[in-house]
């Protein structure tokens, strides 16, 4: 199991991102909130610093739970988001997973030498 993200255009108020949020829920709900499910929201900046696309993350647990949410959206596998992405937000779940996130999006540069 791994980490899965979903990208979508960014609006301020995106039908998508409510939808994915609505069909987790149903099924965070209906496993009676299982250890480890979390859903996490970012935004990706263009060159300008301003939010081009809006991510949505599912944790292990909730990719392989939300099989309504892989029916009608690409789920992308991923690394676990980290803690200083634009606009990092914990949308509900497990609020352990909190710990479970990267501390840096600066250590994907870098080079074991």
């Amino acid at each position: 199991m791994s980490w899965n993200k979903i990208l979508l255009p960014f609006l301020e108020t995106c039908p998508d991102t409510v939808e994915i949020g609505n069909l987790g829920w149903e099924v965070y709900r209906r496993e009676k909130e299982p250890a480890g499910f979390a859903m996490f929201h970012a935004t990706i900046l263009n060159e300008q610093a301003m939010p081009e696309q809006r991510v949505v993350y599912l944790s292990p647990v909730a990719s392989s739970l939300c099989q309504n949410i892989a029916a009608k959206y690409s789920l992308e596998p991923c690394k676990a988001p980290a803690r200083d992405e634009p606009h990092m937000a914990f949308v509900f779940g497990d609020p352990k997973m909190m710990g479970q996130l990267r501390d840096s999006v600066d250590t994907d540069a870098l080079v074991a030498t």
